[in-house]
Parts: C-alpha cells; sequence; structure tokens
C-alpha cells in the first residue's frame, strides 16, 4: 500500500462523496465513477480510532468483494467480520463517522 490519504471526515455521508471530489481535483486516480456498489472500483483499506472491533456489512458490498476474491465464502456469510486495516471495503458502501480516518488504495 502507498502512503494514506488522511482527513478528518464529516459528520455524515459516504466515503465515495470524499473519493469523488478528490478524483475530480486530481489528487486520486479514481477512473470509473460507478457510486452503486457492483463494480469495485472505490475498493480501499481503512484505519480509524475504533479499531479492532467487529462490522456488520451489507451483502452487496460482501458479494462484490466475494467475485473480487477479496472475501471467502465463510466471511461472505458471516454475522460480523473482523474491522481491521486488513479488511477491503467499497468506499460506496462505507457511511462516514465524525473523526480522523485513513484510507489506503
Amino acid at each position: 500500500m502507498g502512503e494514506p490519504l488522511q482527513f478528518t471526515t464529516p459528520s455524515s455521508g459516504l466515503l465515495i462523496d470524499v473519493v469523488r471530489e478528490l478524483a475530480g481535483d486530481g489528487q486520486l486516480p479514481l477512473y470509473w465513477r460507478c457510486g452503486q456498489g457492483t463494480c469495485g472500483a472505490c475498493l480501499v483499506y481503512l484505519q480509524h480510532a475504533d479499531q479492532p472491533g467487529e462490522l456488520v456489512m451489507g451483502g452487496k458490498e460482501r458479494n462484490v468483494l466475494v467475485r473480487m476474491r477479496l472475501l471467502n465464502e465463510a466471511q461472505r456469510v458471516a454475522a460480523y467480520l473482523p474491522d481491521t486495516p486488513a479488511l477491503p471495503r467499497l468506499a460506496c458502501h462505507v457511511h462516514l463517522l465524525p473523526g480522523e480516518l485513513q484510507v489506503h488504495w
């Protein structure tokens, strides 16, 4: 992983909104603007103060990550996943909470 993008998140919204703004400014190489949670172009790895913990991940995000071979079948059906910096996420599914967030591509 390269250097993380670090920023203070707004109090609500989705991470993809921040990513789109930074991509539009030429700060991030995001070449596809799906935003529907199905293509996997916005794959990220996150670090935040509440880690480690447990995460409830939605079915659509899980299915895309399984299709990309980033999650296995057991992870696809698990009630909770370990929320660690190693867990792949899709920015279009990440709801922002106030605080500091490091995003790795």
